[in-house]
């Protein structure tokens, strides 16, 4: 036995693994939803609202929603809680001087860096 140039193949290399399923990378999920409206997909502009669950939503996409539930393609099942204005309660958020700064700029990103807000809060100025 032995001396015929064989190897021992290993568990992996005889049985198929199911392939698993990528996951979204959570810090570009959080930059989504904290960047673009929940409802309409677009940049936050003022007025912006938001509603029980934490999901921020420019004003005028929900009023757009309310008038016509099928203005939105997804909007039944991101917005299907909000069925009045009562639902929703505008924010008051100050303008990002820093913001305008990097508008302006051409400075490219990298993966490590996070966009400039438009807005930040006026209580912690974050």
């Amino acid at each position: 036995m032995g001396n015929d140039g064989g190897s021992i193949p290993r568990r992996s290399e005889m049985v198929r693994e199911k392939p698993k399923n990528e996951k979204a990378d959570r810090k570009n999920q959080l930059i989504a939803m904290y960047y673009n409206c929940a409802l309409s997909k677009r940049p936050l502009e003022a007025p912006i609202v938001g509603d029980g669950l934490g999901r921020l939503y420019n004003r005028e996409a929900v009023l757009e929603y309310l008038l016509g539930k099928n203005t939105f393609g997804d909007g039944a099942q991101v917005c299907q809680h909000i069925r009045s204005l009562k639902d929703i309660k505008t924010l008051t958020a100050k303008d990002n001087p820093a913001y305008e700064k990097s508008k302006k700029s051409t400075v490219i990103l990298s993966f490590d860096q996070q966009p400039v807000a438009p807005f930040v809060c006026p209580v912690t100025g974050s």
